[in-house]
């Protein structure tokens, strides 16, 4: 039951989804350190779902499907908060006219995590994993009690997060790298990475209405 757990949690983190799609955007125009701090907050988001879940609130959402609802609303909007700044970027860097301009103004490394938080804990497919598919491997006849197989397994998700967001944020960054120094091919990936998000608000809105 292990392994089908496992490879569960692998299928939801190696599918392109909102958090991965976010993740490689960042690389893109921001770099892997950047990067690498939006997928610790999103590992943390993971977390609180996980305590969230330890404790039992699963159950009031359950009952109360139009806060999860608003949950999910908040987070896509954020997420289109962030895309509207990222098409405002990428404008400027088109009508640069060196280098030394293209440098954002991007978000400190604390803003950074927080938003992977927000980001992580209004993701449907964070929530319907967490809220679904994990409870149903907790088992009656295991020695821990269910909110401990859940915090137990939880966590074993959140420790297959790295292993698969970081190839993916250190390709993305070797691409960005080759690629500094050109003012247009700096612009393009800044464009890039602003439709990425875009597209992510797209699928949350589909997922959600």
């Amino acid at each position: 039951m292990l392994t089908t757990y496992i490879i569960g949690s692998l299928a939801l983190i190696v599918k392109p989804g909102p958090d991965l799609t976010c993740t490689v955007a960042t690389a893109l125009s921001n770099g892997k350190g950047r990067a690498a701090t939006l997928m610790f907050g999103l590992i943390a988001g993971c977390w609180i779902w996980i305590l969230l879940l330890t404790a039992g609130v699963a159950s009031f959402f359950t009952a109360h499907p139009a806060t999860m609802t608003a949950i999910q609303v908040a987070g896509a909007v954020y997420i289109a908060y962030l895309a509207y700044g990222a098409f405002a970027d990428a404008i400027r860097s088109f009508r640069a006219s060196s280098p030394d301009a293209l440098r954002p103004a991007t978000a400190r490394g604390v803003r950074l995590f927080f938003r992977g938080i927000a980001m992580s804990m209004a993701n449907p497919l964070t929530i319907l994993f967490f809220l679904a598919f994990l409870p149903s491997f907790t088992t009656a006849s295991s020695s821990l009690s269910p909110a401990a197989q859940t915090f137990l397994l939880g966590t074993l998700f959140c420790v297959l997060v790295p292993f698969v967001y970081l190839p993916a944020i250190v390709a993305a960054d070797f691409f960005r790298a080759r690629l500094v120094g050109s003012v247009k091919a700096t612009a393009c990936l800044k464009l890039v990475s602003a439709l990425m998000l875009a597209a992510v608000v797209a699928v949350l809105a589909g997922k959600i209405f």
